[in-house]
C-alpha cells in the first residue's frame, strides 16, 4: 500500500500556500482540474515543480488511485461542495478540509473571524490598523493566505473570510466574530440564497464573542452567543453626524471618510477591536487617517470638470447600488459603468436603481443584456472593452458630473480579478490628462 498524503486540491494563490505549509510533515500531492486541459492556467503548477519537486503532480486519470491512499483532502475555497472530485473523496469516506482548518489547527493566539458581502476588507484593515501596536496582523481572502503568516510573530490574526472558505470550515473557535452583511452573491457557487447564508452563519458556530448589526437580522447568530448587538446598544451606534463607540461620540468631523456602509464598518471594527483591548485613542486615530483601499469608491481625480470614481470592488447588485447611492448628487448627472459575470444574481433590484439616480448606463461584459434588460427608464448603451466606456463617458458628461465605475459583477469574463479591471479603469482614465 502507498505511504498515506494529503491531496492539495486547487492550484491557486491558496492551494500553493497549504504546499507550502505541508509539505516538511506530511507528503504531499496537487491535483488541479485544469491539468491536461489548460495547464497555463494553473498560475503555480510550475512553482510546484521547480521548488517542490517531492510533491507528486496527480494526472487526471489518477486521481481516483490517488484517492486509495490518501489522508486527507485539502480543497482550494473556489471548489463547490458539489464537485464531483469532492464528491468521490467523500464517498471514499476521506476527510474534505480547507486551508482555515489547517491554519486553526496550528494557531496559538487570538483570531478574529471577519466575513460579510461586502465590506469585508475595509474592516479587516481597520482592525488591524486599531490592533496594530498590539501585534496583530490582517491575512486570509484579504490577499495573504493565512497559513504564509503563521511564521509571523503576530500576537493575534485578524481573518477575513469568504463563504466559500467557511461552507468547509470544520474548526472555527474564533475570539471575535461578525458577519457584516448578506446580500444576493455567489448563487452560481452555492446554489440558493438559503446555502449562502448558511455557509457565512457557520462563522459563529465556535466563537467565543459575536458583533452583529441590530438593523441587519440577517447578521444575527443563530447559536446563543455573547456579543454586541450594534444599532441597539446606545453604546454602539451609527449617527448622521458619526458614531458612538463604546459610549462616546466620534463625530464625522474626526472621520476621514463618510457615508452610512463605511461608518458601519467603522463602528463594526471598533467594537470588535475593543473587546480585545483597543482603546478609543486607537480607533480615533484610525478614523481620522484611513482613506480607504484601492478599488473601493476610490475618487481618481477630476478631468474636464468631471470627477471619476473607482469602484470596482462592486462586485455585486447590493454593492453597486450602496455605491450608487453614496455617489449620487442632487442636480448633477451621475453616469454609471458597469457589467461583467453577474454569478447568477437577478438584475431587477439594480435596474430600478439605475432608472432612479443614473442619467446614462454604459454597459459590458457577459450580463451586459441582462442589465440592460431590467433598465426602462435610463439611457443606457453598450461597449467592448474599458478604454470605450471611459470615451463614452467622457462624450456624454460635463463639468459637474460624476463617472462610476460600480460594475454589479463578477470581472473574470474580461479581467484577471477586481483589482486588474479597477487597475484598467485608472489606466483609462490617467489618459485623459494629456
Amino acid at each position: 500500500m502507498k505511504q498515506e498524503h494529503d491531496i492539495v486540491l486547487g492550484l491557486g494563490a491558496t492551494g500553493y500556500s497549504v504546499v507550502r505549509h505541508l509539505h516538511t510533515q506530511y507528503p504531499v500531492s496537487v491535483f488541479d482540474s485544469r491539468l491536461g486541459r489548460d495547464t497555463d492556467a494553473i498560475p503555480f503548477l510550475n512553482s510546484v515543480r521547480v521548488d517542490y519537486p517531492d510533491v507528486d503532480v496527480i494526472s487526471p486519470r489518477g486521481y481516483k488511485r490517488a484517492l486509495e491512499s490518501a489522508r486527507r483532502v485539502i480543497a482550494s475555497p473556489g471548489i463547490p461542495l458539489s464537485n464531483s472530485m469532492l464528491k468521490w473523496a467523500q464517498i471514499e469516506r476521506i476527510p474534505v478540509v480547507g486551508d482555515i482548518d489547517l491554519f486553526m489547527e496550528q494557531v496559538r493566539v487570538p483570531v478574529i473571524g471577519i466575513t460579510g458581502t461586502n465590506g469585508k476588507s475595509t474592516t479587516v484593515t481597520l482592525v488591524a490598523d486599531m490592533m496594530q501596536e498590539r501585534g496583530y496582523v490582517a491575512c486570509g481572502n484579504i490577499g495573504t493566505p493565512a497559513l504564509d503568516m503563521l511564521k509571523s510573530k503576530a500576537t493575534g490574526y485578524v481573518l477575513e473570510l469568504s463563504s466559500f472558505q467557511l461552507e468547509r470550515l470544520q474548526n472555527g473557535p474564533f475570539k471575535v466574530a461578525t458577519i457584516l452583511n448578506i446580500s444576493e452573491d455567489h448563487l452560481d457557487h452555492h446554489g440558493s440564497m438559503e446555502n449562502y447564508r448558511a455557509a457565512k452563519q457557520r462563522i459563529y458556530q465556535d466563537a467565543e464573542f459575536a458583533v452583529y448589526d441590530h438593523l441587519r437580522p440577517e447578521t444575527v447568530p443563530n447559536n446563543v452567543l455573547p456579543g454586541i448587538e450594534l444599532n441597539r446598544d446606545p453604546n454602539w451606534t451609527v449617527h448622521e453626524n458619526g458614531i458612538t463607540v463604546g459610549g462616546e461620540l466620534l463625530r464625522q468631523s474626526e472621520i476621514a471618510l463618510s457615508g452610512f456602509n463605511y461608518l458601519q464598518n467603522l463602528l463594526t471594527a471598533a467594537a470588535i477591536a475593543s473587546q480585545l483591548g483597543a482603546s478609543i485613542e486607537d480607533v480615533v486615530r484610525v478614523a481620522r487617517t484611513f482613506k480607504g483601499l484601492p478599488h473601493r469608491a476610490q475618487s481618481l481625480g477630476v478631468f474636464g470638470g468631471v470627477e471619476f470614481i473607482n469602484d470596482s470592488k462592486a462586485t455585486n447588485v447590493c454593492a453597486a447600488i450602496a455605491s450608487i447611492h453614496e455617489q449620487y448628487v442632487e442636480g448633477s448627472k451621475l453616469i454609471l459603468i458597469c457589467g461583467g459575470d453577474g454569478k447568477s444574481a437577478g438584475f431587477e433590484e439594480l435596474g430600478v436603481c439605475i432608472d432612479k439616480f443614473v442619467a446614462h448606463a454604459i454597459l459590458f461584459g457577459n450580463d451586459a443584456p441582462s442589465i440592460a434588460s431590467c433598465i426602462h427608464r435610463t439611457s443606457y448603451e453598450f461597449v467592448p472593452s474599458m478604454d470605450v466606456a471611459v470615451s463614452v463617458a467622457v462624450d456624454v458628461s460635463q463639468s459637474g458630473d460624476k463617472v462610476l465605475l460600480a460594475p454589479a459583477c463578477a470581472s473574470f469574463d474580461m479581467f484577471t480579478d477586481f483589482a486588474h479591471r479597477g487597475a484598467t479603469f485608472a489606466k483609462c482614465v490617467s489618459g485623459l490628462q494629456g
